[in-house]
């Protein structure tokens, strides 16, 4: 079984077995390095904020994507900003191409970010894009290790719980994916597991189990961004079940807050562990959009559409471990994440993240929220 590393104030100045994410200056060549983090998926919402956030910590980053940054490029994405930083490179190249492992060794750690994300399309033919992101995972994992990756840190989902009877969702329950998505992001993680645990291993793994996510340049298709459109519009959006299930609410840099931490966390090698990685609140996509109403100055559309495969209820993230392990507590709340992407949205200006961190009113009232 692999052991839980001990507790520590703060795992991005690398004491003791951490990375030293924060002692290399951010300068230009392509080789990877101590205070080199290679993340797979780089141009995708999660990974170009984390990249960008890394850059400005000292670390060099080698970026990974199938895409090119003008082709991922969105309204909100920071990938515009990766260009022209000094420490920054990316490969073109899927994360099983042969030159993705020249650049894995001597890296501090790797973050494996890049997979299929599509929950409804995971069913039937659209399978096998997670089918594939599996594999990729396993063979990335497979040169890690003969690379001598001492850390790899690995995204997984909420969506591996399935239902929880309306508590609060907790690392050591009995995980049912009840989706195609939720089984390949299990597999992934217990992937990361199984190779930082297996004999002679010189990796640790961490995967962290993220909750529902948005910020500036997620995907349109994701519900936050939805419930903006639907309110500006008046096109209502499908809503799926009774809207009335509580779930926890992350905005993106506390997401790379987190991943940080667990990449620079204290382990030794042939440890590994699994970590949930939410926001402060709770609330039901009613709510959610009720707040987003308020912000935008007209109610969301909302037009019942039944229930839908996969959806799993109930996904409150209990973060003990996250702040026992990574000394992780989430800083954006609910009201405060909605209102700088609406802000980002109308304006177009990159928002400030530490906005709102204060608890101080940003002008909107809000429907009541349950703490995290």
């Amino acid at each position: 079984m692999p052991t839980t590393p001990d507790p520590v104030a703060d795992p991005t100045q690398g004491t003791g077995e951490g990375l030293a994410l924060n002692r290399v200056h951010a300068v230009g060549g392509v080789s990877a390095g101590p205070g080199t983090v290679v993340v797979t998926g780089v141009c995708g919402f999660i990974g170009s904020h984390l990249a960008l956030t890394l850059l400005g910590r000292g670390a060099r980053v080698i970026g990974v994507d199938r895409r090119s940054l003008e082709a991922a490029e969105r309204p909100g994405s920071p990938l515009r900003c990766l260009r022209d930083q000094p420490g920054f490179r990316l490969l073109t190249a899927s994360v099983e191409d042969p030159e993705v492992a020249r650049y894995l060794s001597g890296a501090s750690a790797v973050v494996h970010l890049a997979a299929a994300t599509d929950v409804a399309a995971s069913w039937g033919a659209g399978f096998v894009e997670h089918a594939a992101s599996v594999l990729s995972t396993q063979r990335l994992l497979d040169r890690c290790c003969r690379e001598g990756v001492g850390r790899v840190v690995v995204a997984s989902s909420s969506h591996v719980y399935g239902p929880v009877g309306g508590g609060l969702a907790r690392e050591d329950l009995v995980v049912e994916p009840t989706s195609p998505y939720g089984v390949a992001k299990l597999a992934a993680e217990r992937l990361a597991v199984a190779y930082a645990c297996r004999p002679g291993s010189r990796m640790s793994g961490v995967a962290l189990r993220l909750f529902t996510a948005f910020g500036p340049g997620c995907h349109p298709a994701m519900v936050v961004p939805r419930l903006f459109t639907a309110a500006a519009t008046g096109k209502p959006m499908p809503l799926y079940g009774d809207g009335t299930v509580l779930r926890t609410w992350t905005y993106v840099s506390d997401l790379v807050e987190a991943t940080i931490r667990a990449a620079a966390l204290p382990m030794k090698a042939g440890d590994a562990v699994v970590v949930n990685v939410g926001g402060p609140d709770q609330a039901s996509l009613l709510q959610v959009a009720d707040l987003v109403g308020a912000i935008v100055g007209r109610p969301v559309p909302l037009e019942a559409a039944g229930d839908r495969a996969g959806d799993a209820a109930g996904l409150r993230a209990d973060l003990t471990r996250a702040r026992q392990l990574l000394g992780f507590t989430p800083r954006l709340g609910l009201n405060e994440g909605l209102l700088l992407q609406w802000r980002h949205m109308t304006t177009g200006r990159d928002p400030d993240p530490s906005a709102g961190h204060d608890g101080a009113p940003l002008g909107v009232t809000r429907p009541e929220v349950i703490g995290g």
